[in-house]
């Protein structure tokens, strides 16, 4: 799977496509994890499976949840906001996982099973479609929200940045379940 630059993408869907190919690993990944294993923390302060899913959760519920409002000006900022961003060093930073401590509003606070995660996972991702397929790039990238790390964001960087996010976790997942 390609990686592109933000910029190099034409609208939503091609990001949601990768989004969804980058989900479908993580799918395989959580299905491949024994039971026993699932909700297991490997070592003091790291996530178990589950909670590293319900974090994928998080992230992408979180967003999709503000769309609307972000775009109908109730929130967020406009267009104008965004700076240019380092769209190379951006997807170079999330191919390779770098520990960064994550908000509160995506930290886990549960340890689901299989079959929740699954569905939690289904859930944001349904919510998602129905946010930015009916929008163009043009619509996202009009309004934005402040990214805790990256700063200030339109729609369409964040839907890329979520994406490549997944992606590291999905690195992560993948090699911690290679031996299942």
């Amino acid at each position: 799977m390609e990686l592109r630059l933000s910029s190099e993408y034409s609208s939503p869907k091609e990001i949601l496509d990768l989004w969804k190919e980058i989900r479908t690993e993580v799918v395989q990944c959580l299905r491949k994890t024994p039971e026993s294993e699932f909700t297991k923390n490997p070592s003091p302060g790291r996530w178990s499976i589950s909670e590293l899913g319900e974090h994928l959760y998080l992230s992408q519920m979180n967003l999709a949840r503000v769309i609307p409002i972000v775009l109908g000006g109730k929130f967020g900022f406009g267009s104008d906001s965004q700076p240019e961003l380092p769209y190379e060093k951006i997807r170079d930073s999330f191919i390779f996982p770098s520990g960064i401590k994550n908000p509160d509003t995506v930290t886990p606070l549960h340890k689901y099973a299989l079959g929740e995660i699954l569905d939690l996972l289904d859930k944001a991702m349904a919510k998602t479609e129905s946010s930015a397929l009916k929008r163009s790039k043009e619509d996202l990238q009009k309004r934005g929200i402040e990214h805790p790390i990256l700063g200030n964001l339109n729609l369409f960087n964040w839907f890329w940045v979520l994406a490549l996010h997944e992606h590291s976790h999905m690195a992560v997942l993948r090699n911690r379940t290679q031996s299942y």
